[in-house]
């Protein structure tokens, strides 16, 4: 793996740790304004997508970076409106909002960083032989 994936791994690695240990891990977290929070998993979200999109070095195979894009536009589009739903119209139900902390887990891990990586890899390797 190139130096850069492994730069931008890191990154992902240091946001989402003191994601979870500032903000989603303390005590103090309820007392921050439910619109304040939401703004702040936000920022996280696009954030490490920029890093993604900037480390991510997927230029031998051009779709895996469209995969990217999809995968975190499709996300975000879907977070967006449930957002602004729950903003302007009125407060969505507990078990909606479990979904959309799912989605926007999956999209700050680590875990889909890691995975484009190794796929590409791969991919490369097979390409070559």
């Amino acid at each position: 793996m190139p130096r850069k994936f492994w730069v931008g791994l890191a990154i992902i690695l240091i946001i989402y740790t003191a994601y979870y240990l500032m903000f989603m891990d303390t005590h103090n977290a309820k007392d921050i304004p439910r619109k304040i929070r939401h703004v702040i998993k936000f920022s996280v979200l696009i954030t490490v997508y920029l890093i993604g999109v900037k480390q991510l070095t997927l230029d031998r195979i051009a779709w895996m970076k469209t995969i990217w894009h999809v995968i975190h536009l499709s996300g975000i589009f879907i977070l967006l409106s449930l957002g602004a739903f729950d903003w302007i119209i009125r407060p969505l139900p507990f078990s909606v909002r479990q979904v959309m902390g799912a989605i926007n887990e999956f999209l700050i891990g680590p875990t889909l960083f890691v995975g484009m990586g190794i796929l590409h890899q791969f991919l490369l390797k097979n390409d070559n032989s």
